[in-house]
């Protein structure tokens, strides 16, 4: 028990330096972006964005104005905060479950409560960042035309197709699994210390 104690304190002190970086992180992707849509020249003119089809990747050599990069720029600002905010408060929930093991009570209510708050972070986090994964394509996908980025005649029509993750399920359902078992042996604990 003693080893599980430090081992725990030790992730628990991990945890708290990586809430840092993360919210100094996200500070710093959030500031630019919105220092980009408040302080952006609309209409000054930028070059060398890049487009990657599978293996290969492509210059494209137009340019674009300020005004057709704000769309771009709302979306990285959007899933900056969604990933800061994500991150951060996952970090402080696994924080909330370790705390009573760091004190030697693996099996206490509060790691069983926990992991199910855990469970829908996951879950919502999930859906928004596919919505957010959406938005970020339809950014790209109105500034880049992709049929102009090769011969005229090759390509007849262009479509957006975003790949979408849904490994999130899977985690819900393995924090949620975790949870019955963690719930069982504060039931089992529960019995011990009663017939103590």
């Amino acid at each position: 028990m003693e080893k599980i104690m430090k081992s725990t304190k030790l992730v628990y002190k991990i945890l708290g330096i990586l809430f840092w970086v993360v919210v100094a992180v996200s500070a710093v992707f959030v500031f630019f972006s919105a220092w980009g849509l408040l302080f952006m020249d609309r209409a000054a003119v930028f070059q060398g964005s890049a487009m990657t089809f599978g293996q290969y990747t492509i210059k494209v050599g137009k340019e674009y104005t300020g005004a057709q990069l704000t769309g771009v720029l709302w979306a990285f600002l959007m899933c900056s905060i969604l990933v800061g905010v994500e991150c951060g408060y996952s970090i402080r929930i696994i924080q909330g479950i370790l705390e009573p093991m760091t004190q030697g009570r693996p099996f206490h209510r509060e790691v069983s409560d926990g992991l199910n708050k855990l469970s829908y972070v996951v879950l919502i986090f999930g859906v928004v960042g596919l919505i957010a994964q959406g938005a970020f394509g339809l950014a790209f996908d109105h500034l880049i035309n992709t049929t102009t980025t090769v011969p005229a005649g090759v390509v007849e029509s262009h479509s957006l197709w975003t790949g979408f993750d849904v490994q999130f399920v899977v985690w819900f359902f393995l924090i949620r699994l975790f949870r019955r078992i963690f719930i069982y042996g504060e039931t089992l604990q529960q019995l011990s210390d009663e017939t103590l």
